[in-house]
């Protein structure tokens, strides 16, 4: 049975405990900017309606939730720990100095009990109450990726295939000492099979997941957060966490790094009606791969090449690359006058002349136009500072840099509450600010507060 927590608002020993939380303490503006009602509703369908012992309020769980991730604490024992004695935390919590707190197993349990749809409309009404206070109201969406390091050594790698000898250990490089590489294809983690191995340019391999966040450009807030293993593309999760937004924010604009730059992602923007800042994901996108032919020239009209000598090249089928190669007959450059000046390069040492072009090569050539633009490069210099400051918030303050559990459920779970965190700094400190700005007179004494400006009588 769902238990609910008893308001002790006029309890004496609760005001005592009021008495002593200072007036701008964080947990004291936390609790009163956000609203947590809608937690007993999304929690509703996990227990029993008429049966069975009262729980522990689900309020309760996520308030202590909270606490853990704002105050970066990383361990479920030593957050029971600091709540019991920590007076804001037991104030925030509801509790008074005789309440006991939930054993640190019992928060495991209702993890367990929770499933991710749980954490993800907890996430979402967050993100909610952002629009209704009117802290979200850009149509432009930033999109960026971070590994984080998986609960799980290199050690746990086993093989996945019986031929490879199971006494191989595997080096910080990902190559053991028996000069067998070991890869995603032929190992597997026992601890966690969900995590992969990964790596960044000047990082060694370890096991990974990455977080693909999307925010609003304008006011930073999260508003989409996605956990995949560490070996999956950048790009490959984008699209669908862009059709989600477009129907909650009226998506008008993108910006991501060239990860997402893509022909399939840019087609599929233009033809969702959605501005792209997204550069190319190679500058030679949508080139013949070789290189560039003075004389051949693509023509729109008959959709194939055509070389100086007049003679049409056959199209062929497309590459898993995205490009469509197109070739002469054997007959036609074999015969050909000027087959001792071309350029084009040859098929396996045979009178076959071969051209490749992307099926995005036309919307390539329109983006390498606008991508020299200053308003292109003004938008990529700003994703730039923005994005690397909610990286460093989720990573460094706030329990994203490891994987506290293991599994991509627990790992998106982890992510929510993160990202829930990093919202709930930007509502509050967007409604403290609205309620100073009605004070503001222009043309006053002012001092700063970190980005505003407050303006004094």
């Amino acid at each position: 049975m769902q238990g609910r927590i008893l308001d002790k608002s006029q309890h004496t020993d609760y005001l005592s405990l009021d008495k002593l939380i200072p007036k701008k303490h964080y947990l004291r503006k936390v609790n009163e900017c956000i609203d947590f009602s809608f937690i007993e509703e999304i929690t509703e369908s996990c227990y029993c309606p008429n049966n069975g012992r009262p729980s522990v309020a689900p309020e309760l769980y996520f308030r202590m939730m909270l606490i853990g991730y704002i105050f970066s604490i990383k361990s479920t024992r030593q957050l029971v720990q600091d709540i019991h004695y920590n007076i804001c935390y037991r104030w925030f919590c509801g509790l008074t100095l005789n309440d006991s707190i939930p054993h640190h197993a019992s928060l495991s349990r209702i993890k367990k009990r929770y499933t991710v749809e749980v954490f993800e409309k907890f996430f979402q009404s967050i993100v909610e109450q952002c629009q209704q206070a009117g802290l979200l109201q850009s149509q432009n969406v930033m999109t960026d990726s971070t590994l984080i390091q998986a609960n799980a050594s290199l050690n746990s790698m086993k093989p996945l295939n019986k031929e490879v000898p199971k006494n191989i250990k595997p080096s910080k490089d990902g190559i053991s000492e028996n000069k067998w590489h070991i890869s995603n294809k032929t190992h597997r983690s026992k601890t966690d099979p969900d995590a992969t191995l990964a790596f960044k340019s000047g990082t060694l391999r370890s096991l990974k997941y990455k977080a693909h966040v999307c925010y609003d450009s304008k006011s930073r807030v999260i508003s989409a957060i996605k956990i995949t293993t560490g070996a999956v593309h950048d790009s490959q999760p984008y699209l669908d966490l862009i059709v989600q937004l477009k129907n909650k924010l009226m998506l008008r604009e993108v910006i991501a790094d060239r990860a997402y730059g893509s022909g399939e992602v840019i087609s599929s923007l233009n033809d969702m009606g959605i501005q792209e800042f997204i550069p190319l994901f190679t500058t030679r996108s949508g080139k013949t791969p070789d290189k560039e032919i003075h004389g051949i020239n693509y023509d729109e009209i008959k959709k194939t090449y055509i070389c100086f000598a007049n003679i049409k090249f056959k199209p062929g089928k497309i590459n898993s690359e995205g490009y469509i190669s197109y070739r002469t007959h054997t007959k036609d450059c074999r015969e050909c006058s000027l087959k001792a000046i071309c350029q084009v390069p040859q098929m396996k040492n045979r009178d076959i002349r071969v051209m490749a072009r992307h099926i995005h090569a036309d919307l390539f050539q329109k983006v390498k136009i606008k991508m020299e633009t200053e308003e292109f490069k003004e938008k990529l210099r700003e994703r730039l500072w923005k994005i690397e400051g909610v990286m460093n918030e989720l990573k460094n303050y706030h329990c994203l840099s490891k994987a506290k559990y293991r599994g991509l459920d627990n790992m998106q779970i982890q992510a929510y509450i993160a990202a829930v965190v990093i919202n709930i700094k930007r509502l509050v400190n967007f409604l403290l600010f609205s309620v100073i700005s009605h004070c503001m007179i222009k043309n006053s004494a002012s001092f700063t507060t970190g980005r505003y400006v407050i303006y004094l009588k």
